[in-house]
């Protein structure tokens, strides 16, 4: 019985990491985006005075820039440790499919 909960578990275990590992692919992407467009509008700030409405603007769009990067990045440090949850958590369920693997083809003597 230990053996199938075990493969079965670990199916599930291989899903979520993989669910996980494609989040944590969309959300470097994401933080990429997030700091060419904070560049760009850098480079485009240095057009104008600082006094300048436009300028405020601009300067304003990239402290939410910024604010979108940090919030990527803890999500980031959370999956990534929900990421070694399930690694930690696999090997422990390697551990009890082999065991079940052994205790169902062991000769037992009675």
């Amino acid at each position: 019985m230990g053996l199938f909960i075990g493969i079965i578990r670990n199916v599930y275990l291989k899903q979520m990491k993989s669910t996980y590992q494609w989040q944590l692919h969309l959300i470097t992407q994401a933080k990429m985006t997030a700091t060419k467009a904070a560049s760009s509008l850098m480079q485009v700030g240095t057009d104008y005075e600082s006094d300048s409405l436009i300028a405020k603007k601009l300067q304003e769009r990239q402290y939410k820039l910024k604010l979108l990067e940090e919030k990527l990045d803890l999500q980031k440090t959370e999956i990534e440790e929900r990421l070694e949850m399930i690694n930690t958590e696999l090997k422990s369920n390697q551990e009890m499919i082999h065991s079940g693997i052994q205790e169902s083809f062991t000769y037992k003597a009675a």
